[in-house]
This record gives C-alpha cells, sequence and structure tokens, in this order.
C-alpha cells in the first residue's frame, strides 16, 4: 500500500497542542494547581500568594507551549511539510521525501493511533511518523488500520532503568 500525504500547518499545529498536553508535566501542573486551590479554598484567610502558585506554573506551561508550537508551526522549512511517499511492505515502511529516504522495519515501531486528522506512528526510539488522514481513501483507511493492529504490537514506553 502506498500513501502520499502532506501535514498542514494547521494539523501540525493541532497535533502538537494534544502532544504538548497529554505530557506528564502538564497533569503534575493541573494536580499541584488542582490541591493549593482546595487547600486555599478550605483554609479561611488564604494568601493571594497560595493561589499564584498553584496557577502560575500551569499557566506558563500551558501559554508558554501554545506560543512555541504557533511560532514553529509557521516555519515552512520544517521536513515535516514536505510530501511525504509512505509505502507499507511486508518488511516494515519506507518513508521518502525530497530530503531522503529511510526504512522503519515493523519491530521498529512501538505504537500507532489515530487522532487529530493524523494517523501517528510511534517509533521506538520516540519519534513520529505522522500521515494525514486527508491523505488516505476511506478504502485505504480501513486497510491500513489493519495492517497497523496486525503489524504493530504495542509496547510500553521505555522506563527510566531500560537500556
Amino acid at each position: 500500500m502506498i500513501i502520499e500525504s502532506t501535514i498542514s500547518p494547521r494539523e501540525f499545529t493541532r497535533h502538537a497542542l494534544t502532544r504538548h498536553f497529554r505530557r506528564p508535566a502538564f497533569y503534575l501542573y493541573a494536580f499541584v494547581a488542582a490541591v493549593l486551590t482546595a487547600y486555599a479554598f478550605w483554609i479561611s484567610d488564604p494568601p493571594l500568594v497560595l493561589y499564584l502558585a498553584a496557577w502560575l506554573p500551569l499557566l506558563v506551561y500551558s501559554i508558554g507551549g501554545w506560543i512555541r508550537i504557533t511560532r514553529r508551526s509557521r516555519d515552512q522549512s520544517l521536513p515535516i511539510y514536505l510530501p511525504t511517499r509512505y509505502e507499507f511492505t511486508r518488511r516494515g515502511v519506507e518513508l521518502s521525501s525530497r530530503q531522503g529516504r529511510s526504512e522503519f522495519a515493523w519491530e521498529d515501531f512501538r505504537a500507532w493511533r489515530k487522532a487529530e486528522g493524523v494517523y501517528e506512528l510511534t517509533l521506538r526510539s520516540g519519534q513520529l511518523l505522522i500521515i494525514s488522514q486527508r491523505a488516505v481513501s476511506s478504502r485505504q483507511a480501513t486497510a491500513l488500520e489493519e495492517l497497523l493492529k496486525t503489524r504493530i504490537t504495542p509496547r510500553p514506553e521505555p522506563g527510566v532503568f531500560d537500556s
């Protein structure tokens, strides 16, 4: 199966923002904000600095990430914006664009998911292959998803002690 895909700046931004807000740091900041806010409501006369300590890190993380991703999406020289050809074979995935050609065996993949208008294939190294859902016809989508389900065995992310 061959798919030719180009990611638009809007798809890149949407995908990058969802990844940004799925990171553990976001959940940590949100948890700290929730706990400190609950504590501030529980005590009778909370200092204003408590609310600042609760919400400032979360706001800085959220707004800073949004600004960084929006700026990055405007960089038209990003390789992700190049037309890319994905060839799915028995051995794996062959990727080719104007910048070069790469081959990945099925064992190199850790997981895949369909989200925010793209197919996201995660390599063991943590890198992502992103295919726009616009580039995949409905007939191809069914075949592609079946192929990914059978070929990519979900593996956990590498831990701190994994080498």
